[in-house]
């Protein structure tokens, strides 16, 4: 691919990422005798070696080496060198990155003979001292700036340009000058740019315009080229001057942050879909989208690892064939880049899958004629859910910034993932909630701050009389009996304190227009640490409390019956004793032991009123300590 350069006047070098030579075109081999294969894959030290001692200037060769190693720019540097065939030549040496698709990483380096110029300049010094002219003055000042200025005629003739911009076009002054600067410069668009210098001549307006101009190495650099008319006192122009200035690598900035731009756009944009709930297959498909479009490679793909079986099942992917998604299988461990990304626990770069010995190719990326590639792991809530993964046809070398970006899409398909799961088993756990609910035989409801009641168990039926349609939307309070609104209220401040209340016992108001007493035991909703709502068991504790009063009634009948037996037993006693001594006084003695005999009856039955008394006693003690309402 650099027999391109065998056509070129210039002795030319093309050097490796890994400053090796590459290549050395036809006029190096023809004006220094160093044959191309006998130094191709020489370090660029061993090789300048050779040429050292030919180099006239004292430390030329060592900056020589230090520019190509570092790619460091250099134009124009001039140096005598002592040539095998022609003696003593001068030479402008120059060296630059290459940009081509094909030359990327690579180095170009270039020695012009500049020996009749020289020679030139030296004859003409004399005249050039006498007369200082315009064009010697820019030629100055153009060398320093890359790709310098331009002067022209007022019809637009060249008369200078910087020999930098020269270079990168492949042309020389006097080409410049009889064809016109424009025309012999490559430029894409090279029509519109013409029509565009036609106009600024015609009308006089100043020129300014981007040039994408095609080097000797291919690629394009982008050069801003301004000028303006230089007009006499009369107002006539008289010459054209400008300047080209390189801002290649402010486009190609520009354009990087355009795309990093759309890259974090492309992941909020995904992270706002899967915030609205998205399907993790949807936010799958979604995801890869993203990744293959802003990352600008033809393939993306979803692995989910199976951990029983080793191994990857295709997910979501764009590029391959969809019919293949959750049918096709992909190995796992060393046999693929996926395991190999899980076994690494980070991410994994893939240069040239031709040459990948860290793992194998699988067949579902070889298949596709894959090179190049990224891959990430799609974390799980305890384990890898997967891999994610961007590949290329395309031999790329992927950057940090590309990592991070597919990295940024697989945290959000992991959040998305654990997030629907997190759901499902919320789901899972209300509906087991809902079913102990619906067949429990206390009330269970749910009531928001904001909606009311959303859920109501059907026992609700039972004791309050309504459905739990009736009370969708309701409040608890509605239903209350006036007695129990201060106890409510007191509940209701220790809810808002995030309190849990147990054993509230309140009075309601039944469908029916009767009431029935519930014990509730509520549990504040939290969200965000917020109180947002309340959840409750009632339970029906109606006869409960019938009972209680029932236990009153007979504390008090007991009380009662003891106070009446103590004053009965007083009451009786004291008319026996004025019978029996009435009874004394008769003169019947048979009368008077009828009623002896009468008295000692009823003092036996006061005597059983007071053992029924005592009985009585003991009975309400018993029943006082054993009480448990």
């Amino acid at each position: 691919m650099y027999h391109c350069f065998d056509e070129l006047d210039d002795a030319v070098i093309i050097l490796n990422r890994d400053s090796t030579v590459a290549w050395l075109n036809r006029s190096f081999e023809e004006t220094f005798g160093i044959a191309n294969e006998a130094v191709r894959g020489d370090d660029i030290g061993d090789f300048v070696a050779r040429l050292a001692p030919s180099i006239q200037e004292e430390g030329f060769a060592g900056r020589m080496v230090e520019a190509l190693r570092c790619w460091r720019q250099v134009s124009h540097a001039t140096c005598r060198v002592q040539t095998p065939a022609a003696g003593i030549r001068w030479f402008s040496f120059s060296c630059r990155a290459m940009t081509g698709e094909h030359y990327a990483g690579k180095v170009l380096a270039t020695f012009r003979d500049v020996t009749a110029e020289r020679d030139e300049a030296v004859r003409s010094a004399p005249d050039a001292a006498a007369r200082t002219r315009a064009e010697s003055v820019y030629a100055g000042i153009g060398e320093t700036i890359p790709y310098g200025i331009w002067i022209c005629e007022p019809d637009g003739a060249a008369l200078y340009i910087s020999s930098s911009l020269l270079d990168l076009a492949g042309a020389t002054l006097e080409e410049c000058r009889s064809a016109g600067w424009i025309e012999c410069i490559p430029l894409k668009d090279a029509a519109g740019v013409l029509a565009d210098w036609k106009h600024c001549l015609e009308s006089g307006c100043r020129w300014d315009r981007e040039l994408e101009v095609g080097g000797p190495g291919g690629g394009y650099r982008t050069i801003l080229s301004r000028g303006a008319p230089i007009r006499d006192d009369n107002g006539r122009i008289v010459l054209w001057a400008g300047i080209n200035l390189d801002i290649t690598g402010r486009k190609q900035a520009e354009g990087l942050i355009a795309v990093r731009a759309a890259q974090q756009a492309a992941i909020a944009a995904l992270g706002r879909f899967a915030l609205a709930g998205a399907e993790p297959s949807d936010l799958m498909d979604a995801a890869v989208s993203a990744v293959a479009e802003h990352l600008g490679v033809e393939y993306a793909k979803v692995l989910r690892y199976l951990p029983d079986e080793d191994a990857f099942l295709l997910e979501a992917a764009v590029g391959f064939n969809r019919g293949m998604i959750g049918m096709k299988k992909v190995e796992g461990g060393t046999d693929s880049q996926a395991g190999y990304t899980l076994l690494s626990h980070e991410p994994v770069i893939v240069e040239d899958l031709r040459t990948e010995a860290r793992f194998s190719g699988p067949p579902l990326l070889r298949d596709e004629g894959i090179v190049s590639g990224i891959s990430v792991i799609i974390q799980g809530d305890r384990a890898p859910y997967g891999v994610l993964g961007a590949h290329t046809r395309a031999c790329r070398r992927f950057t940090r910034d590309d990592i991070n970006f597919v990295q940024a899409a697989a945290n959000i398909l992991a959040q998305g993932i654990e997030r629907r799961a997190a759901e499902e088993a919320l789901l899972a756990s209300e509906e087991k909630f809902r079913a102990i609910a619906q067949r429990s035989f206390d009330m269970i409801y749910t009531c928001y701050h904001d909606g009311g009641i959303t859920y109501m168990s059907p026992a609700v039926t039972r004791i309050l009389g309504y459905t739990p349609e009736e009370l969708n939307g309701r409040r608890c309070r509605e239903y209350l009996s006036p007695v129990s609104l201060s106890a409510w209220g007191e509940a209701q401040k220790k809810l808002a304190r995030g309190e849990s209340v147990e054993g509230l016992e309140v009075e309601f108001r039944r469908k029916d227009g009767s009431v029935v007493f519930v014990e509730l035991n509520e549990s504040p909703i939290l969200e965000h640490g917020k109180v947002v709502g309340v959840q409750a068991v009632g339970r029906d504790i109606t006869e409960r409390k019938q009972n209680e009063q029932l236990r009153r009634q007979a504390f008090w009948q007991i009380e009662r019956n003891i106070e009446q037996f103590a004053v009965l037993g007083d009451h009786i006693r004291q008319p026996l004793q004025v019978t029996l001594g009435r009874a004394e006084l008769l003169d019947d003695a048979e009368t008077a032991a009828v009623i002896r005999e009468q008295v000692e009856r009823i003092n036996d039955y006061i005597r059983q009123l007071d053992r029924g008394w005592v009985e009585s006693r003991k009975v309400r003690e018993f029943l006082r300590r054993h009480d448990t309402s």
